[in-house]
């Protein structure tokens, strides 16, 4: 009984990780109703520690992955966003600057089927990571509406944050998951990636 306890125990402790600097999240969309927030190190962190019990999802999209790579831990890939070939205008100048990423209409329904895959539950702890953290909020948000019960935010995300100042200014060199040099390979494994999950496909796979 003694060993049980403290496992238990050990468990809950392994699951802390160190509180996210929230005065870094200045712009309200970046906050959520969780309130939990990670850098790629705790992400990191707390994934390693305990493996079976926390979810890391990527939520970028295919060429994302095919292109930049992936983190070694993550679990599965479900893309909160998928890539078009149309311009996106900025509000204030109309200015082009992008290319615009469509949602996910299937989002939640294929994070839900990542869970029936990998015997997780809408209690369990999930981790959302994106390119640069800030596709991650909005990802949780629709997580916290569709019932799951912690959600945390990865917010420096897979390229990094970028530099505000100095001879790297507009590039993404600071912090995030290459930055910190943690582990990641352009070496995709098939059981990762969204065909899996994917509601549609996945329904014309179990007939």
């Amino acid at each position: 009984m003694k060993t049980f306890f403290l496992s238990i125990l050990l468990i809950g402790m392994s699951l802390q990780v160190v509180a996210y600097d929230k005065s870094k999240l200045t712009k309200k969309w970046q906050h959520t109703p969780f309130e939990l927030y990670l850098t790629a190190q705790e992400a990191y962190d707390m994934k390693t520690a305990n493996p079976d019990k926390v979810l890391l999802l990527d939520v970028r999209n295919q060429a994302e992955l095919h292109y930049t790579g992936m983190p070694d831990t993550v679990d599965a890939n479900v893309p909160y966003r998928f890539d078009s070939s149309d311009w996106k205008l900025k509000k204030k100048n109309k200015k082009l600057i992008s290319f615009k990423m469509y949602k996910n209409a299937d989002f939640v329904k294929g994070v839900e089927n990542v869970l029936k895959a990998k015997n997780y539950t809408k209690d369990s702890p999930i981790i959302i990571m994106c390119a640069t953290g800030s596709r991650a909020p909005f990802a949780t948000r629709l997580l916290h509406k569709a019932g799951f019960k912690k959600v945390y935010a990865q917010m420096e995300g897979f390229e990094g944050v970028k530099a505000k100042q100095g001879k790297h200014k507009g590039r993404r060199v600071v912090a995030g998951w290459k930055v910190s040099n943690l582990p990641w390979s352009y070496d995709l494994p098939a059981t990762k990636m969204y065909f899996n999950f994917e509601p549609k496909h996945k329904n014309e796979m179990d007939k």
